[in-house]
């Protein structure tokens, strides 16, 4: 009986080890995988990734932007205004707008990574930072030595905000769903 016992333990141990080896690597594929996908971008001309002939297209349908306030900021050496270059500002919104969700999906699959490893909650957001910090700066030196692209050390800061954003939404979402499901499982025992 005690042998039967051993043995059906060391099954599962041999189970779980097997299935925290195929989780590691899925989730590290996935971060590479986005690692890639994030550079490839980078090499691509500023020509291919333009979005200004879609908003042509759509530029009679985005009139009412007319209508808001005139915005106006300086970022790097280029001026934008939403009253005088509605689709160059556009434009611009819409590339950081990228920049920030591309680099907080790859924020939120570190850290995950990190925790799946079993690494402290602060430490794994560490780790998160620091990869997204060095992966925006290698996206930025791609894009220096690409004749049509504009490498910019802002690009780093607006890169490491969405990191920093994507792992602390990740963080209240998993609070707010313990929470959550804590009450559930107190409503369900009361009854």
């Amino acid at each position: 009986m005690i042998t039967i016992l051993v043995e059906e333990g060391s099954r599962r141990r041999r189970h779980h080890h097997k299935r925290r080896k195929w989780g590691y690597l899925l989730t590290t594929l996935m971060i590479v995988s986005w690692i890639l996908f994030i550079w490839s971008m980078s090499a691509q001309s500023y020509q291919e990734q333009t979005i200004q002939p879609w908003l042509r297209q759509w530029s009679g349908n985005i009139q009412w932007l007319l209508a808001l306030p005139d915005i106006q900021f300086t970022y790097g050496e280029h001026h934008y205004s939403l009253n005088e270059r509605p689709l160059d500002f556009a434009e611009f919104v819409f590339r950081k707008s990228a920049h920030v969700f591309v680099y907080a999906v790859l924020g939120v699959l570190v850290y995950c990574g990190m925790r799946y490893l079993r690494k402290k909650t602060i430490t794994s957001v560490g780790i998160a930072l620091v990869v997204v910090a060095v992966i925006a700066a290698v996206d930025e030196c791609i894009q220096h030595f690409n004749p049509s692209r504009t490498a910019s050390i802002r690009d780093v800061g607006v890169d490491l905000i969405g990191g920093f954003c994507g792992v602390m939404l990740w963080l209240a979402g998993v609070a707010i769903y313990r929470k959550l499901g804590s009450r559930g499982i107190r409503k369900r025992s009361e009854r």
